[in-house]
């Protein structure tokens, strides 16, 4: 697995630029689901967060 510095985009589309020439099979912002599917390492992006449900389902 190659491991990529989140420091060395600078911006979105430098970010965006960068998933699809060097990762075009992987998602852009993976997620929580994501992560564990392609088993990634999770680098303290705002989109890996686990979201807490609002409502408990009975």
């Amino acid at each position: 697995m190659l491991l990529c510095n989140s420091c060395d985009f600078g911006s979105d589309d430098g970010y965006e630029h960068h998933v699809v020439v060097r990762h075009p099979n992987l998602p852009g912002y993976p997620g929580p689901a994501d992560i564990q599917f392609y088993d990634l390492k999770k680098l303290g992006m705002s989109w890996e967060r686990e979201i807490k449900a609002d409502i408990e389902w009975k």
